[in-house]
């Protein structure tokens, strides 16, 4: 089965779903795309609450499934989001920004590829990369695989885990 994730929080991207907003395309396929508040449950201790502070994301769809649904998506644009830990009340705003890319694969995984600022969560229980709300800055990847396994792979990239910072 074949994931369809759209990202949320996306030029900067926080794995948190969202629609692209109506409105007219700018000739090359950008519409605007807005990230939606959140709660992020099962990745710290507590949930972190996400709240939408700049949005000004665009998405395109560069390629699609027989069925239509998309295979590879494009995002860009200004995201700042306020994250609060919702059971001690501390709160931060952090700048994801910028450009990424996800490819959809047939099995249900994804590879995304974020250039600049990137929200991504982990759950508690994965294997390959420790559970967080982490915010990325710099040249990075994000892989799920089929059986829902994610991993960020940092190599050139800073990583901070909101998780610690929110404690």
């Amino acid at each position: 089965m074949r994931r369809l994730s759209t990202i949320a929080a996306v030029t900067g991207i926080t794995v948190v779903l969202a629609a692209p907003v109506a409105g007219a395309a700018d000739g090359k396929g950008w519409v605007p795309y807005r990230t939606q508040p959140f709660d992020a449950v099962g990745r710290c201790s507590f949930t972190v609450h996400g709240d939408i502070v700049q949005d000004e994301e665009e998405v395109r769809t560069d390629a699609t499934f027989p069925d239509g649904s998309p295979r590879i998506q494009e995002f860009r644009g200004p995201l700042v989001i306020r994250f609060t830990n919702t059971a001690n009340g501390r709160s931060v705003v952090r700048d994801v920004s910028g450009y990424g890319r996800v490819e959809n694969k047939e099995n249900g995984g994804s590879v995304w590829y974020f250039g600049e600022g990137a929200a991504i969560g982990i759950p508690i229980g994965n294997t390959a990369y420790p559970p967080g709300e982490y915010i990325v800055h710099g040249r990075s990847w994000y892989t799920i695989q089929p059986d829902g396994t994610r991993k960020i792979w940092d190599r050139h990239a800073d990583v901070e885990n909101l998780c610690r910072t929110l404690a």
